[in-house]
């Protein structure tokens, strides 16, 4: 799953109940950490300085938003 439809997901399911939330956000988490490991994997075969920094960009992307994610889960837990 791309980046831009696990976002949409993730904002599909904010407007649900908090156990589902509880559970998707769990998952869609799961799914951004897979995609982070990918992404660094790439990062070390990366041969050009341009792919590298596409590569770079992507990563912080996702470990900005996944931290997002991780913020809303521990806020979800509090409730």
């Amino acid at each position: 799953m791309k980046s831009g439809k696990i976002i949409k997901y993730f904002h599909e399911i904010m407007n649900q109940d908090t156990a589902d939330k509880k559970a998707a956000l769990k998952k869609i988490l799961a799914k951004m950490k897979k995609k982070s490991r990918k992404l660094k994997a790439k990062l070390a075969e990366a041969k050009t300085d341009k792919e590298r920094a596409e590569i770079e960009g992507k990563l912080k992307v996702n470990q900005a938003h996944r931290k997002k994610g991780l913020k809303a889960l521990r806020e979800l837990n509090d409730k």
